[in-house]
């Protein structure tokens, strides 16, 4: 779970400003990273599967959850109203803006 969240994050809120090549978001304050009340309610459900690659037949089970959460939100925006946002994060700004660009939004 904590791997789909970190994914959210990065997807939707985490953003790293520069201004003339310095840092502008010095703090949490400025740098949006989730909270308990920007998560989904998520049910696990265990699979058993064949054994791992890794020694002792082990597998990776942290950060890999959190690589496909950003292209499955970009695909679903542009399943959603036709167009692809391509810089992270997906905001609602970028979106109206890619709107406006097609032509859809005066």
């Amino acid at each position: 779970m904590g791997g789909l969240i970190q994914g959210l994050g990065y997807a939707l809120m985490e953003e790293l400003q520069l201004e003339d090549g310095q840092i502008t978001t010095l703090s949490f304050g400025d740098y949006k990273i989730p909270t308990s009340a920007d998560v989904p309610v998520m049910e696990t459900v265990l699979i058993q599967g064949d054994a791992g690659p890794a020694p002792y037949e082990s597998k990776g089970i942290g950060e890999s959850s959190n690589i496909p959460v950003a292209g499955a939100i970009a695909n679903a925006v542009f399943d959603a109203v036709g167009v692809r946002i391509t810089d992270l994060p997906v905001t609602a700004d970028k979106v109206l803006a890619a709107l406006r660009a097609k032509g859809t939004l005066a």
